[in-house]
């Protein structure tokens, strides 16, 4: 790793702290969303997306919060709080709240809620299959921590959509462990689901781009090789593109 790019991370790291620096136990969530800490909510809904978590304990308690909300929600700041906690609660993927998110579509309410209400809806499914594989502890490493595990799951799926999600997050969080980046380089070195497809090609992207973000040399022959033998131009230009701006 290059001296100054090293200390920049350091210093990031001493000055900022990620979104997603604690695993969050389904007792942490009940105590948050039935709070009044609204960055607190916010932050525990961010880590929802990938925690693979689909207890009703944490959602029944969500929904509460976000029921609660929604006499409020008239003007910018309670609108975007009553956002948030719809979008939270599509990533249960349980269909027991599609009532809830349907009362909110179909009500007077802002069209900005009505939005995050529309996309809830859509997540649900998508959270119902992608949960039960976040989740799946048939694959955990037993020395890593269950956001590690459930991420290091989503690197090593089938679905190109939670893959990609699950490569930005890396970068977002600037998880850098050598457990995550270990399952990039395997997951980049054989690159299954890849085809010549926008949703293919920009997931090895980001996948390729979240393992050069970290800087770690160990990680730049995979890189290297993505330059110079993908059988992708966009996915060669890419790597050529990280391996200017990482290493």
């Amino acid at each position: 790793m290059k001296p100054l790019f090293a200390a920049i991370l350091l210093s990031i790291s001493l000055f900022s702290s990620p979104t997603f620096a604690q695993d969050y136990t389904v007792e942490t969530y009940q105590e948050i969303f039935k709070g009044d800490n609204q960055s607190q909510q916010k932050q525990a809904i961010e880590s929802l997306i990938l925690a693979g978590l689909s207890d009703p304990v944490i959602y029944d308690t969500l929904e509460a919060k976000l029921i609660e909300s929604l006499p409020l929600a008239t003007e910018n700041n309670a609108i975007d709080y009553s956002a948030w906690l719809v979008k939270g609660l599509g990533y249960s993927g349980n269909e027991k709240y599609s009532g809830t998110m349907n009362n909110i579509v179909q009500g007077n309410y802002h069209k900005k809620l009505k939005k995050y209400a529309n996309q809830a809806l859509e997540n649900l499914d998508k959270y119902r299959k992608w949960n039960a594989i976040l989740g799946d502890k048939s694959q955990y490493v037993a020395d890593q921590s269950p956001r590690n595990n459930a991420f290091a799951n989503a690197l090593r799926c089938d679905d190109l959509e939670l893959i990609r999600i699950a490569a930005k997050r890396i970068m977002d969080d600037r998880n850098y462990d050598e457990f995550i980046l270990t399952t990039l380089s395997n997951e980049l070195k054989t690159p299954r689901l890849l085809a010549d497809d926008k949703l293919a090609i920009d997931t090895y992207a980001n996948m390729a781009k979240a393992l050069a973000s970290s800087g770690n040399t160990t990680y730049r022959d995979v890189i290297e090789n993505m330059a110079t033998t993908s059988s992708n131009k966009k996915l060669k230009n890419y790597a050529e593109s990280y391996l200017k701006k990482y290493y």
